[in-house]
């Protein structure tokens, strides 16, 4: 059993100008709301929660299937709630679909070493906020939705970088480095564009971390956890997944269970 689990994803807008890459804090970007009954909104953080398979083969072999939600926008360096002013969460929502595989190897008899081989992200806009996404029994089994017919693609990748990370005996940590995480436009079945306005050119970091308990790598675990989202200006286009990481800052706290 799992415990402990504290998560968050991130979605970082990368900015490649030199001038900007030293900024502290959050990059403010710009929301077209007005499809929905808003307005253009410049504000620097999503959030949400999310919800995550977890399953090893026993024949050292490991994926990861998720589905989470990003329902509220904050500005002033994630600090101001804009919830008044936004229809996120009330008329339209975005949600995103991740995935990862890779191998677990024992480096010691209390350490295991993870590492990742392939993984996917997709960012979606629903417009009708009715979207439902369920998870199967297992990680190999895809995110069930319903009521999806409105729902457009906002960002994906399915290009990962790296993806290494270690559990112990006092928990573990893993982290997924994904390539290439770009807008969608109507080539791909997607309108990024028209939702992200600015900054521009725009690009995509998702971030996802937590904190386990030690557990035995076996069988389908379910983790929850909390979802935030950021937009801070680097160079390049990464997204990172993390189904684990030990003592890196807390945000909650969620049990996990063996499905």
């Amino acid at each position: 059993m799992l415990k402990r689990s504290a998560l968050t994803i991130g979605i970082t807008s990368l900015l490649a100008l030199p001038s900007l890459q030293a900024h502290a804090g959050f990059l403010d970007f710009t929301v077209d709301e007005t499809p929905y009954g808003g307005t253009q909104l410049t504000v620097d953080k999503f959030n949400g929660g999310y919800s995550e398979k977890l399953t090893f083969d026993g024949n050292g072999g490991f994926q990861t299937t998720g589905f989470a939600t990003l329902g509220q926008l904050f500005s002033n360096d994630g600090t101001d709630d804009r919830s008044d002013d936004s229809v996120l969460g009330d008329s339209y929502m975005i949600y995103a679909i991740f995935k990862s595989e890779g191998t677990i190897s024992p480096v010691t008899s209390d350490i295991t070493q993870f590492n990742a081989t392939g993984g996917s992200v997709e960012l979606y806009l629903d417009r009708n906020n009715d979207t439902l996404g369920s998870l199967g029994a297992t990680a190999l089994d895809n995110v069930s939705l319903s009521n999806d017919s409105d729902d457009f693609l906002l960002a994906s990748t399915f290009q990962l970088g790296t993806g290494t990370g270690l559990l112990t005996s006092a928990g573990g940590f893993f982290d997924l480095v994904f390539e290439n995480v770009v807008l969608s436009d109507e080539n791909n079945g997607g309108k990024g564009a028209d939702y992200f306005l600015k900054p521009d050119p725009f690009y995509i970091r998702v971030n996802v971390d937590g904190d386990f308990d030690n557990f035995d790598p076996t069988g389908t675990q379910t983790v929850t956890g909390d979802v935030s989202a950021v937009f801070v200006p680097e160079p390049g286009s990464l997204a990172v997944l993390g189904v684990a990481a030990l003592g890196l800052g807390l945000r909650s706290r969620r049990k996990t269970s063996e499905a």
